[in-house]
């Protein structure tokens, strides 16, 4: 099981636990502040959790400091791992972490629940712009930045499974990119057209 598929697990559970209130501001590879490390899926609603995804194919070896950063910038932070890394996982590597796991059937699990963070306000300046700085707190920071596409994902998902492809509703510049590829297979149709009327122009006059 790929990570996408993964995180789509992740988010139907985040929808079952919300229930008919309203659907938290979630976002996909959030990057936490100076730490360099960036968090496979961001949730922010009452309490913030960082989601970090380990699949068959990843190993281990950056999970303990990548978990210590999400322990400094979430209140519960959750490392959900492919069953093959159970035996090798330690304490250490969750840093105060909850543990999950899946299956190929695409049942999550989970295994260990950690313990709450405390999250220094110094920490969430950290992952904020200058202006955002200036102007709000963290929590309206986040919605400012990440409510509009958040919303649109909750409701193109509405009433229906969860898909990997879904993902892509969670990226701001998801318009921009999909504007760019149609800009970029514009350009190259009038390119080919052009090629085409030259080679005509050469048949003509030979």
């Amino acid at each position: 099981m790929d990570e996408a598929r993964v995180k789509a697990l992740v988010l139907a559970r985040v929808r079952e636990a919300s229930g008919r209130r309203k659907k938290p501001v979630v976002t996909s590879e959030f990057s936490l502040g100076s730490s360099g490390v960036r968090a496979d899926l961001a949730i922010f609603a009452e309490t913030t959790i960082g989601v970090e995804i380990k699949t068959a194919r990843d190993t281990l070896r950056r999970l303990s400091s990548q978990m210590a950063a999400y322990s400094r910038y979430f209140d519960h932070s959750i490392a959900v791992v492919a069953p093959c890394h159970l035996r090798n996982l330690t304490d250490d590597h969750l840093r105060g972490g909850s543990l999950w796991t899946y299956d190929e059937g695409g049942e999550l699990r989970a295994l260990h629940t950690g313990a709450q963070n405390v999250v220094e306000p110094c920490a969430l300046l950290d992952v904020l712009t200058q202006a955002e700085r200036r102007s709000v707190e963290f929590g309206a920071a986040m919605q400012r930045r990440y409510g509009e596409t958040s919303a649109a994902f909750w409701r193109s998902v509405a009433r229906r499974a969860i898909r990997p492809q879904d993902l892509a509703l969670l990226s701001r510049f998801a318009d921009a990119r999909e504007q760019a590829k149609r800009t970029a297979a514009e350009r190259e149709s009038r390119w080919s057209q052009w090629l085409t009327a030259q080679g005509d122009l050469v048949l003509a006059s030979a």
